[in-house]
């Protein structure tokens, strides 16, 4: 069983940047989403001043421009981690509910 979560994880891991060197468009689309991601954030964290365009800026040099490919790798990994965690949290908390009624 655990082998199998294992290489369903390494499978996910390796889909987005098969996916982006096979189709432009998916490159293009998932770049844009990752620079508006950081850049969201950051300007979350820090405000809309100066400090957070530049720190922006460098972010989305490294990590879009640079190692693009292995941020989409990430961001699709946790993405699909924090979904699960949330879905397992709801379903927990329905089927705590089921045996209540009545």
């Amino acid at each position: 069983m655990l082998l199998f979560i294992f290489i369903a994880f390494l499978i996910l891991a390796v889909l987005p940047p098969i996916v982006m060197m096979l189709f432009p468009a998916a490159d293009i689309i998932i770049r844009v989403i990752l620079v508006l991601l950081i850049f969201s954030t950051v300007r979350g964290y820090l405000g809309g001043g100066i400090l957070s365009l530049i720190i922006s800026g460098v972010l989305i040099y490294f990590l879009v421009i640079k190692w693009a490919y292995f941020t989409a790798s990430m961001y699709v990994f946790f993405y699909f981690i924090m979904t699960f965690a949330i879905t397992s949290v709801v379903i927990w908390g329905i089927g705590m509910n089921i045996g209540k009624r009545g």
